[in-house]
């Protein structure tokens, strides 16, 4: 997974992209790759700044399968410039995110795209689907409830989902005993090393009854 460092930076480095958007938006909501490859227009409330999920372009067997639900439609402002300049090759798919001539991109190019980004801006290597664990992770570690961070990315299973992120959670929980150990025990029956704390029982005195 990617630190936050990691994801301020790529973001920093890839805003003249043509997908930057995309990524931006994989990055704050780890939702699936087929999802945000097939988000439409009727989908997005930008007043209410809300995005529902309802289309997904799948690949099997290397073709895209559409899978898709409805929705009240809102008035789509943003490419009304390349499909005046397209005219008829304009594609009608009302895709958010597209090629000039509105053709969706291919969810397996968005990956590759995403590998050749992250390469050449010197970011450690993981899959497109490891964004979804870093938002997850981040989110966590930001203090948001792991029941709305599982239900954000798509998990109908809580106990799933913190299985799958215990180490996380564990591993913050550690941090947070420790620190709040060192602040309430102070540096005499809590003291550090090298960052590295001593087990503090050992450190209390014994008490003579």
């Amino acid at each position: 997974m990617w630190t936050t460092d990691d994801v301020q930076g790529f973001l920093a480095a890839i805003k003249g992209d043509g997908f930057a958007a995309l990524l931006l938006l994989e990055l704050t909501t780890g939702n699936r790759r087929g999802q945000v490859c097939g988000l439409k227009w009727p989908s997005v409330d930008l007043e209410a700044g809300e995005i529902t999920m309802h289309a997904n372009r799948v690949v099997v067997g290397g073709h895209v399968r559409n899978e898709s639900g409805g929705k009240t439609r809102i008035a789509d402002q943003t490419t009304s410039v390349d499909r005046a300049f397209f005219g008829t090759d304009y594609h009608p798919g009302d895709y958010v995110f597209t090629y000039e001539n509105g053709r969706p991109p291919h969810p397996d190019t968005i990956r590759q795209r995403f590998d050749r980004l992250a390469a050449i801006n010197g970011l450690s290597r993981i899959t497109f689907h490891d964004l979804r664990h870093s938002y997850a992770t981040a989110a966590l570690r930001a203090g948001v409830n792991p029941k709305v961070v599982g239900a954000r990315i798509g998990h109908a299973n809580v106990g799933f989902f913190l299985e799958t992120y215990v180490h996380v959670l564990h591993k913050d929980d550690r941090e947070a005993a420790e620190q709040a150990a060192s602040f309430l025990l102070g540096p005499d029956l809590y003291p550090a090393a090298d960052g590295v704390h001593e087990t503090w029982p050992s450190q209390i005195p014994s008490q003579t009854k």
